[in-house]
């Protein structure tokens, strides 16, 4: 539909910008306007047929502002209703209530009665924006015992998971997985039991509705989720501190940083855990082939981030995204009936 400055005709749709939205109606004669709801704006915002399908004068429906007329393309002829019908489905919603910003707006009401069809455009594009906005969530759970029936809806990856011998990387996988879960219906409104998941080559989880990237470490697990590629590692410094001290990280450290990580990260285990968490999450992210950590320059690096949750024992946590700039981190107190609650930090 094209809009634009016109003379006003009965059964019209019409619409005025008001601010960074468009308030649609339609228009019967100077004196009879019928939208869903006042225009927004101040001056009737305790008006009681504020969020009510009314007639207003097309002084009230404009607000001064320039009325654009829709003027269907070949296509939409086809659609629209005839004029009279369309005055006839306007009036008979007059009193209606149930307004919604998003599902039931003005918008809405007015291609209902046009085209007989209830859709926005405004709607479509606060979704497109909302799908598209930068996403990079890393949620933090301790493990959790696996069930005898753990329920996962990907066969293959509850096989892999009950098929696993050790105890403590059984319990952690499984962990990992109800994390995903949780963060994906949090962050971006995700059931995974309904998406497909697959395997790669290299034995990693892919999907093709979203990114995610997971890690465990002791007694935690963690999940990154996101709208693009990202990747996520964590270590317990003490854990690597009695597992294989400092003469260990110091023989890491000589053979696989570079020249600028060698400079940029401290001389101790925590420099070296920060850069060491780095590549892993950045090799992750990048999804493909082996890992060679000499050709993984963090210190060159903008799309990694390492953080010191507030948790103990102490870890280093990083993650790796293009969007990293809209990180967010969450602390989740996941218990074994299954239900979770999140503290962002």
């Amino acid at each position: 539909m094209r809009w634009g400055p016109g003379d006003c005709r009965p059964g019209d749709m019409i619409r005025v910008r008001l601010g960074s939205v468009y308030h649609y109606g339609i228009f019967v004669t100077e004196d009879e306007v019928i939208a869903f709801g006042m225009p927004p704006v101040a001056e009737y915002a305790d008006d009681p047929e504020r969020f009510t399908v009314c007639s207003t004068g097309i002084d009230t429906f404009s607000c001064g502002r320039i009325v654009e007329v829709g003027e269907c393309d070949r296509s939409e002829q086809k659609l629209k209703k005839d004029p009279d019908e369309v005055i006839r489905a306007a009036r008979a919603r007059l009193g209606g209530t149930g307004y919604d910003l998003i599902r039931n707006n003005c918008e809405h009401f007015a291609n209902e009665c046009f085209f007989g069809v209830k859709k926005s455009l405004q709607e479509e594009e606060a979704r497109k924006k909302w799908a598209d906005r930068p996403v990079c969530d890393v949620y933090i759970a301790e493990v959790t015992d696996v069930p005898e029936a753990p329920g996962i809806a990907c066969s293959e990856r509850e096989n892999e998971i009950l098929g696993c011998r050790n105890g403590a990387l059984k319990a952690a996988k499984y962990s990992d997985w109800m994390l995903l879960g949780h963060a994906a219906e949090r962050s971006l409104a995700l059931d995974i039991s309904s998406l497909d998941f697959r395997k790669t080559a290299q034995g990693k989880w892919t999907c093709g509705s979203f990114e995610f990237s997971l890690s465990h470490a002791g007694e935690f697990v963690a999940a990154a989720v996101s709208n693009r590629p990202v990747g996520v590692d964590m270590e317990i410094v003490s854990e690597f501190e009695e597992k294989r001290g400092k003469k260990a990280a110091d023989g890491i450290r000589r053979r696989f940083f570079t020249s600028g990580e060698k400079k940029l990260y401290p001389d101790d285990i925590e420099g070296f855990l920060c850069c060491w968490t780095k590549k892993e999450a950045e090799f992750k992210r990048r999804g493909k082939g082996n890992f060679h950590p000499l050709l993984i320059d963090t210190s060159r690096a903008d799309s990694v981030r390492t953080v010191i949750p507030e948790l103990k024992p102490r870890m280093m946590l990083s993650v790796s995204s293009e969007c990293v700039s809209s990180f967010r981190l969450f602390i989740s107190d996941y218990t074994k009936s299954g239900t979770a609650g999140f503290a962002e930090v």
